[in-house]
């Protein structure tokens, strides 16, 4: 019977959570659908888009909610089962507190991996493709992303980039100038183009113009850009960090590393990337306690609320920690990694005085 009643509060556990995702799901896509309403009508923009657009976003941000989401699901779970004295009688024939945290932890392993597998490996790739096609939408055209790169079209003159840096700063950028009788006349590459005193200079610049009976190729170590285009368009092209899996993240905050440019945000949402299983761990092991502990008494309502207070407390408390890291070039991964260790301490002083009694 005692091996029974692990997987007994592990269906129960891992139910409430799937309830209470079902729930935050619809709650997030109705305010996510809410916020698209305004940029309906912007270039092609339609309502169908938008709708696309909410659709492949929502599981990158119930990823983002992960920890609060398991931490309700286990509060609520629990205090099912505390509701109905299944809790205190598990308890009277001998299923200790330890035991209970130990079988509700093992439930949290396998809802954890199926999370982490969903938000790693296919969120991030969808929220991509969502904000690809809104702007791509929005932009009727002049901006246009591929599998190669990013195209502008700015006049008479085509633009390719194969890499958005940021918004001051593009690499490998191509330009072919047309006349109005569509006829190239010129080609430049520029290993890099950025913006220096509000003008943007090139780089490492081949240009090669195109006569009727031949071609002249130039090269410059640096050059003035000579187009104006809307710098709005750039956000085409520049991926959210959490819009990138954790190997492209960690590749693109080498190459940040590499050229002197500013990665403490990358690197931050790198760990924090890697400490979010064990930041739901933690969120669980709390609800465990809320339960069984000095919240026994409660209702399930007042259980939920001080879930949600307890939740919001580690948001604002990874969020502070991330502006530090930011602004004042903290170590990436201690900023990550504090945030969970305080409530793990926090935690494990309610569960000593827990399994006691």
């Amino acid at each position: 019977m005692i091996k029974i009643l692990p997987r007994y509060i592990a269906k129960t556990t891992i139910g409430a959570t799937g309830l209470v995702a079902l729930i935050i799901t619809g709650i997030l896509f109705i305010m996510t659908m809410l916020g698209e309403f305004k940029s309906i009508g912007e270039g092609d923009y339609t309502i169908v888009q938008a709708l696309f657009y909410v659709l492949l976003r929502l599981p990158n941000q119930i990823y983002q909610f992960s920890p609060m989401l398991i931490l309700l699901g286990s509060i609520v779970g629990l205090s099912a089962l505390t509701s109905h004295k299944e809790i205190a009688v598990m308890r009277t024939s001998g299923f200790s507190a330890r035991k209970i945290i130990y079988s509700v932890l093992n439930a949290a392993v396998i809802v954890i991996i199926m999370v982490s597998v969903i938000g790693e490996w296919f969120a991030p790739n969808l929220s991509y493709k969502a904000e690809v096609r809104k702007e791509n939408a929005q932009n009727a055209g002049q901006a246009v992303v591929t599998a190669a790169g990013v195209w502008f079209h700015v006049g008479n003159d085509f633009i390719h980039v194969q890499h958005v840096v940021g918004r001051e700063l593009l690499e490998g950028v191509t330009r072919y100038q047309f006349d109005d009788n569509r006829h190239l006349q010129a080609a430049y590459y520029a290993k890099k183009l950025s913006l220096e005193n509000n003008q943007w200079q090139m780089t490492d610049v081949v240009k090669t113009t195109f006569y009727p009976d031949r071609t002249k190729s130039e090269s410059f170590p640096k050059a003035a850009w000579n187009l104006k285009f809307n710098s709005n368009l750039l956000n085409v092209g520049l991926v959210d960090p959490s819009e990138m899996s954790l190997p492209k993240l960690a590749k693109f905050t080498r190459f940040l590393e590499q050229n002197g440019l500013q990665a403490s945000e990358y690197q931050y949402q790198y760990w924090q990337r890697i400490f979010q299983p064990l930041a739901s761990l933690v969120m669980i092991f709390l609800s465990i306690l809320f339960v069984l502990g000095g919240l026994s008494s409660a209702t399930l309502g007042w259980r939920i609320v001080m879930g949600i207070l307890a939740g919001f407390a580690f948001f604002i408390f990874n969020s502070l920690f991330g502006q530090l890291c930011i602004v004042y070039q903290l170590p990436a991964m201690l900023a990550a990694f504090l945030p969970i260790f305080v409530f793990a301490l926090f935690g494990l002083f309610l569960a000593k005085h827990l399994i006691k009694r």
